[in-house]
């Protein structure tokens, strides 16, 4: 076989700029796509908040009703 052999050729270095958002090569004027440009001035969007079931706390007596409603 031959020593250099190589299954995938080497990228091609490219002059271009890379955009900050995505790092994919940017071919507009302005350095950023357009799209990644709206994605960036948008807020971002604030994640769901998980459901938390309380517990009784340890040690915590739970109330038990003493009259049965029987007479003793």
């Amino acid at each position: 076989m031959f020593p250099h052999y190589s299954h995938t050729p080497p990228r091609r270095v490219s002059t271009r700029v890379r955009c900050p958002v995505c790092h994919e090569e940017v071919y507009s004027r302005a350095g950023i796509h357009p799209q990644c440009a709206a994605k960036q001035s948008e807020p971002p969007k604030p994640k769901k908040q998980a459901v938390v079931v309380a517990s009784p706390a340890v040690g915590e007596e739970r109330a038990v009703p003493s009259d049965t409603g029987r007479p003793s």
